[in-house]
Order: C-alpha cells, then sequence, then structure tokens
C-alpha cells in the first residue's frame, strides 16, 4: 500500500480544543501558522484558560524486520499539548508528561481507513492520559480500539 497517496488526502495539521471534558475539533490546515492564526483571529477572547491540541501526521520509515523496535507503523501522529494564556498567546508547556506520539500500524491500515473521527478519540485518549504510558512499549492505534471496547 502506498502510504504517500492515502496522507495526501489528509491535512498536515489538526486543532482540537478542550474545555472542560468535551473536545471540538477547530480545523486543519497543511501550514500550522495559518491554523493558529485562524484560531486567533476567531476565538481569541472566546476562550480564555482554555487547553488546544495539535495532532501532526506524517510518514516515518518502516522497517517491519528490525529486530530492535521502535517504530511501529509507517504512519506517525504527533500529539502536543498547549495552553492560551489570558494575553492570547499560545504557549507549550514544557513540563507536560502525558504520552506524545501513537503509530498507524500496517495491518490496521490495510484494515481500515484513517478517519477524523480516529483523531477525537486519539485526542480524548491523550488528554486524560489513557494512552500507553510504559518508555519503549508500543504506542498504536489498537490500544485505543481496545480500551473503547472495554
Amino acid at each position: 500500500m502506498n502510504y504517500n497517496n492515502l496522507l495526501k488526502k489528509f491535512d498536515k495539521y489538526y486543532l482540537f480544543i478542550k474545555k472542560d471534558s468535551k473536545i471540538v475539533s477547530f480545523g486543519n490546515n497543511s501550514n500550522k501558522k495559518e491554523l493558529f492564526d485562524s484560531f486567533k483571529n476567531k476565538y481569541i477572547n472566546k476562550y480564555d484558560g482554555i487547553n488546544l491540541i495539535l495532532l501532526k501526521i506524517y510518514k516515518v520509515t518502516y522497517n517491519p524486520k528490525q529486530p530492535i523496535k521502535m517504530i511501529f507503523g509507517p504512519i506517525k501522529v504527533d500529539i502536543n499539548f498547549f495552553e492560551l494564556s489570558k494575553r492570547g498567546a499560545i504557549k507549550t508547556n514544557k513540563y507536560e508528561t502525558r504520552n506524545n506520539h501513537l503509530f498507524y500500524t500496517t495491518e490496521y491500515l490495510d484494515n481500515n481507513k484513517i478517519s477524523k473521527k480516529d483523531f477525537k478519540k486519539i485526542v480524548n485518549m491523550a488528554s486524560d492520559n489513557k494512552l500507553e504510558k510504559r518508555l519503549l512499549a508500543p504506542k498504536t492505534i489498537e490500544q485505543i480500539i481496545i480500551k473503547l471496547s472495554v
């Protein structure tokens, strides 16, 4: 399967807003600066003291025959947590300890498609700190399916 063609259908960045326990998708774009600028122009006064969650989706080099696995799939999702200050600046929390990445495995991509519903599930579990916490454990999309079915 050609994963480059699969990723061309999706934008690179997705921004989610978390206020209280509700998660709302704000928008998506292939440029992070444009995405943050559009958020600031529309909602900077409305949202005070909220958390922003940015997903970055990209292809990584993946060798399934590698003896020591650190990369568990061809597509990686980075999860970045931002805070909105009172002045309207978007800042990263440097003391963040939640899991910050996840992999789409080849088995999952052969049987399913990448969907925006998956992104919302990823953001929900990442913000609640329910993703895999062990250091070298595989952090894959299957753990979301397993944890939501339990």
